[in-house]
């Protein structure tokens, strides 16, 4: 499958040669009249040199593109006393500079390795996405998606009868990205040892006397099986473990595996070799989607309609959902129309929805990263206690209020003022589903939302309305304030960096290596003015531009999430601006606090499209190209038209071109 993608990569980039006329002619007369008295060779300013640059976006050059387009579209370079080009001047290379870009956005271009994974995911081109529709979907190629730990865990002790010490043999990434991307997995040697033990111990507990599959335990009995029962055995454990029949080939060659092994250490040896082999299948550890039938006009096949069961079961939960398997062998998946009915079935029970389906609370708890608080260590605060476990729980009943009201999901969620204390939804016997009080014995843990000591729970009360300015969404909420500080300290640089990317869609380099992120230490200097001294250098600013006059904000509170009104004794200064977004309706706006901020930010439809832009790559399990621009506009469409439907969002995504196609490689000419 590697060697597959390839080949449909490099068949594509063949296609889109770089426009060096257009260079020559325009590019190169700018670059040498306006930028190479500071960035040749010799001099290298803010060690950039421009004197050398290629017309490819390729070969290293992609960032140093992206970097002088960025200078020139915000007017920062040339400098302000340096001679200024021509508005038309400016507008032709910032055109061919975006062209040139555009190509590497493209399906099936790859311009870098890295732009496969999550945190690179806004590189495409925002405009381009939700602009012009396109004649139709390009979706990705077929793939091989190595199965996440929860669906492995889920579904492995299952086929031993609920076995236990399984080892983890499947890696998944740390960090504030989505976790389940197909590109950022493989199997390696340090993978396939713990595989192959936990497929030895399920083969044990399969042909082990107290096992409820006949066919297996006869393998395995005093005397050695027939033909006959091999091939039942083989055909049962298909079945048991891959989820279908074997074909005739496969019925073939694990007989053949069977007898062999028999041959060399015995039947009972051979059987348990046989159902450990079948475990270590590619279908039992990856999730195939690969497509069938004849391609379309366009070059794309449709996955299979078990694919598609498959695909569905683990976008919305950890295991096979036997509805959707159903559907499949009754042939009610093979339309984008059959298969919106049946995710809007599964999501459709508002009481159950969220626990049927945990992969959508999930997407909540990688996107906004909430969850992160409990791995922050604190100091328990004077007069308090820090329980970050406890202010997780409080802000997930919140998103899940959400998601059961389903109105306008985002703006709720980012600038909500009601919010749970100690308190938390369980299912009651006969009763269904219930908000009940938390834990008793924790009581001082509520001062993280500014509540008095003397403070006592009333179910009457919840979820609490903050204040106006206070609290306003999940920003503003202790757990994720914690999630995003440092252990003593606030980190605006990072809130800002989450608004920067999660919210407008923007980009942010990692910070360069053998740069001191310290912020310098100074008793009655309040946090903000610390860190303004420590970004004033220009290669500094160059990038804190983006995050701190966002991220400034949130020092409103401290880094346990309290209100704060002073910060070193100081009044604190909790104005800040957004910038540089390149969205007219946003660009220069000053806030004055996070409220202020987040009702900005809520009622911007750029700010929705980012949003839908990251629900598709959580649930494609990749990043989008200019091929998924119909996708990603009919499902901002949808969350539209249902007036903010979370539900309808995925729907859409979920019964996608994009979702349901594979782009079938470029055949060759030769």
């Amino acid at each position: 499958m590697r060697a597959v993608f390839l080949f449909w990569v490099g068949s594509f980039v063949a296609n889109a040669a770089p426009d060096v006329i257009g260079f020559q002619k325009t590019v190169r007369p700018f670059l040498e009249s306006y930028c190479l008295d500071c960035h040749d060779n010799e001099t290298q300013e803010g060690k950039l040199s421009l004197e050398d640059i290629r017309p490819t976006m390729t070969e290293g050059a992609l960032e140093t593109w992206r970097l002088v387009q960025e200078q020139l579209q915000f007017a920062d370079m040339p400098p302000a006393k340096k001679k200024q080009p021509k508005p038309a001047e400016r507008a032709t290379v910032l055109a061919w500079i975006r062209g040139e870009l555009l190509k590497t956005q493209e399906p099936g271009a790859l311009a870098e390795e890295k732009l496969t994974q999550p945190q690179f995911g806004n590189y495409v081109d925002h405009a381009a996405l939700f602009g012009q529709r396109r004649s139709h979907v390009t979706p990705a190629p077929p793939r091989l998606w190595r199965l996440r730990p929860a669906i492995y865990n889920a579904t492995m002790p299952r086929l031993g009868e609920r076995i236990t010490g399984l080892a983890n043999g499947l890696n998944q990434n740390d960090g504030s990205n989505f976790k389940d991307f197909s590109a950022g997995y493989f199997l390696d040697e340090a993978a396939a040892a713990p595989l192959l033990g936990n497929a030895k111990k399920i083969a044990e507990a399969l042909t082990a006397l107290t096992s409820k599959d006949r066919p297996l335990k006869v393998l395995v009995t005093e005397t050695p099986p027939t033909q006959e029962q091999v091939a039942d055995g083989i055909e049962t454990a298909f079945r048991k473990i891959v989820g279908r029949a074997p074909t005739a080939e496969e019925q073939e060659r694990f007989g053949a595996f069977h007898k062999a092994s028999s041959n060399t250490g015995g039947h009972v040896a051979g059987a348990k070799a046989l159902l450990t082999a079948i475990l270590l299948q590619p279908e039992v550890l990856y999730r195939m989607e690969l497509g069938t039938g004849a391609p379309d006009e366009h070059g794309r096949v449709r996955l299979s309609p078990r694919e598609t069961a498959y695909a569905l079961s683990y976008a919305l939960d950890d295991r096979p959902v036997d509805r959707l398997l159903v559907a499949a062998d009754e042939g009610k998946l093979n339309t984008a129309a059959e298969v919106a009915a049946e995710v809007r079935a599964r999501l459709a029970d508002e009481s159950l929805a969220q626990d049927r389906n945990p992969r959508v609370l999930q997407f909540f708890r990688e996107y906004f990263h909430y969850p992160f608080a409990r791995e922050v260590f604190k100091d328990a605060p004077e007069g308090g206690v820090h329980r970050p476990d406890l202010l997780v729980a409080d802000l997930e009943t919140t998103v899940r209020d959400a998601l059961r009201t389903d109105r306008e999901v985002l703006a709720t969620l980012l600038t909500t003022r009601r919010f749970y204390v100690n308190a938390n939804y369980k299912s009651v016997k006969n009763k269904g589903v219930q908000l009940v009080q938390g834990h008793h014995k924790w009581w001082p843990y509520q001062t993280a939302f500014n509540l008095p000591p003397d403070w006592r729970w009333n179910l009457t009360e919840q979820p609490l309305e903050f204040p106006k300015g206070e609290r306003a969404g999940l920003l503003t909420h202790p757990a994720w304030l914690a999630a995003w500080s440092g252990n003593f300290e606030n980190h605006p640089v990072q809130r800002g960096k989450w608004i920067r990317t999660h919210l407008l869609g923007g980009t942010v380099p990692d910070v360069p290596i053998g740069v001191d992120a310290r912020v310098p230490e100074a008793e009655h200097v309040t946090f903000r003015n610390r860190l303004k001294q420590a970004t004033a250098a220009a290669e500094c600013w160059r990038c804190h531009r983006k995050m701190d006059p966002l991220g400034v904000t949130f020092e409103r509170y401290d880094h346990y999430g309290r209100y704060q009104r002073r910060d070193a004794g100081q009044p604190v200064d909790a104005t800040g601006w957004i910038d540089r977004t390149g969205v007219k309706e946003l660009d220069g706006k000053r806030v004055n606090g996070p409220a202020e901020l987040m009702t900005v930010l809520a009622r911007s439809e750029h700010v929705e499209q980012v949003f839908v832009r990251h629900a598709f790559r959580y649930f494609m399990g990749r990043n989008e190209t200019l091929g998924d621009a119909n996708t990603l506009q009919d499902a901002h469409v949808a969350y539209r038209k249902s007036g903010g439907s979370f539900r309808a969002l995925v729907e859409s995504l979920l019964a996608s071109d994009s979702f349901l196609m594979r782009q079938l490689p470029q055949q060759s000419k030769d």
